[in-house]
């Protein structure tokens, strides 16, 4: 009797692993843990707070094969980006440079 169960092959098992990492990991926010507070009370929890990435950060995330250069298919990973890809793409070539973000962002803040 044939078995149901399928095997997972290694590349199989990296690829939802860098999946899940991608999307789990966010472009959006990462928890920092706030300084201690500067009021005596030792007892005084240090609380946690959102720290927003700077462009070039999300950039570098996104940069999946790290060649400098965000792909249509990368710049999935950031919807705004992707919906908007011709125009980030000022020289026309189907890549965004780290550069082309970096203005594209600023004019986006």
């Amino acid at each position: 009797m044939p078995s149901n169960h399928r095997h997972l092959h290694a590349f199989d098992l990296r690829s939802v692993v860098l999946f899940t990492s991608l999307t789990l990991g966010g472009t959006t926010a990462v928890f920092a843990q706030a300084a201690a507070p500067s009021t005596p009370d030792a007892s005084a929890q240090p609380t946690l707070t959102a720290k927003a990435l700077t462009p070039s950060e999300v950039f570098m995330r996104s940069d999946v094969n790290r060649d400098g250069q965000l792909s249509r298919a990368e710049a999935k990973n950031l919807p705004s980006v992707s919906e908007q890809f011709a125009q980030w793409d000022r020289d026309g070539n189907g890549q965004i440079s780290l550069e082309e973000f970096l203005l594209n962002a600023q004019r986006h803040e």
